[in-house]
């Protein structure tokens, strides 16, 4: 397994599967937060869909393509070798392990994604997380495929795997702010999930998920407290830092 230098977001962890028919295609809860970090990621991306997607998704899977800079590739299990040459047109040799994002709904995948060289990365569905996973963690690695329960546990798998690949020779540095301030650094290329040429990681850690397994990824925390601050208390002139009320996540990470 080596270092992660693609990643391919299958149509099912992108888009909500249960809109009504008359309303037009949305995206699954948090998936926009997940394309804007992989944006900047300096990891190639792509979104792959089925030949019998509706017009409507794929004109939608097409518009995100656009927005955020990433490929389209279609992917079908009649298919699956040429979406793999297509991919290598668009990347080149990548020399590395490139992800494949894939909702547990499309298991008849699974059998043809087997025989590839990729790494894959199965979206458990609501109700179907598995009790066995890894401990002090919610992924399970099962050899070419790795389980998640969110979507949000998919930066810090890259970042697991990126660890692994480099014999944990790089500094993985988690970051907390809001997503505006974070969207202005990471524009500028400040938080690449692929390590940088001195040996850097950045990892976005997030208080929707627990905090103990994110930070086994990580060596160092950036963050921004202020943007985590509820309340001052202005009546008192002593001690005041016991004057700022910080929200239940930053007080986590401060514990």
């Amino acid at each position: 397994m080596g270092v992660v230098v693609g990643v391919i977001l299958d149509e099912s962890v992108v888009l909500a599967s249960d809109s009504p028919q008359h309303e037009n295609p949305s995206l699954l809860p948090l998936a926009d937060s997940l394309l804007r970090k992989l944006r900047h990621s300096k990891i190639p991306t792509g979104i792959s869909y089925d030949l019998g997607l509706s017009d409507d998704k794929v004109s939608l899977l097409k518009r995100l393509a656009t927005l955020y800079s990433f490929d389209c590739f279609i992917l079908n299990t009649s298919s699956v070798d040429d979406a793999k040459n297509e991919i290598m047109l668009a990347w080149g040799d990548t020399g590395g392990s490139i992800l494949y994002v894939v909702s547990d709904k499309k298991k008849k995948f699974f059998p043809k994604l087997s025989n590839c060289s990729w790494l894959i990365v199965v979206l458990r569905s609501l109700g179907q997380e598995s009790a066995d996973v890894t401990e002090g963690g919610s992924s399970c690695e099962n050899s070419s495929m790795i389980f998640i329960n969110k979507l949000e546990e998919l930066p810090s798998t890259i970042c697991h795997i990126n660890r692994k690949a480099t014999g944990n020779s790089v500094v993985t540095v988690g970051y907390v702010m809001k997503p505006s301030r974070e969207e202005d650094f990471a524009k500028r290329g400040a938080f690449p999930l692929y390590p940088t040429q001195n040996g850097l990681i950045f990892m976005p850690l997030t208080f929707e998920l627990p905090l103990s397994p994110q930070l086994q990824e990580i060596d160092i925390v950036l963050h921004k407290a202020t943007d985590e601050i509820k309340s001052i208390e202005l009546k008192s002139r002593t001690n005041f830092s016991n004057r700022i009320v910080y929200t239940s996540g930053m007080q986590d990470l401060q514990r």
